[in-house]
C-alpha cells in the first residue's frame, strides 16, 4: 500500500532571514556594549551620564514600539 501525503514546503525568504539575523546580532552587540560600559564605570548605574541613560531608555522604547507594531499591523500577502 502506498500512502501519498502532501507535504507543505515553507518558502524561506532570504530578506526576512537576513533582517532577522541582523536584528539578533544588533541586540547581542548592544547587550555586550552595555555590559562593557557598566564594567568600565564600575560604580553601577549611578555613574551613568543622563544623556546615556536617556539614549538607553529611548532604545528600549523603540524596540517595544516596534514589537507592538509588528503584532498589530497585518502581514502583507
Amino acid at each position: 500500500m502506498r500512502h501519498s501525503r502532501l507535504t507543505r514546503s515553507v518558502p524561506l525568504d532570504p530578506i526576512k532571514t537576513a533582517i532577522g539575523v541582523f536584528v539578533v546580532l544588533g541586540v547581542v552587540l548592544t547587550g555586550v556594549g552595555a555590559y562593557a560600559l557598566l564594567r568600565t564605570f564600575g560604580g553601577g548605574l549611578s555613574v551613568l551620564p543622563a544623556e546615556l541613560a536617556m539614549t538607553a531608555l529611548f532604545g528600549v522604547v523603540l524596540v517595544a514600539v516596534a514589537a507592538a507594531t509588528r503584532r498589530v499591523v497585518p502581514k502583507r500577502k
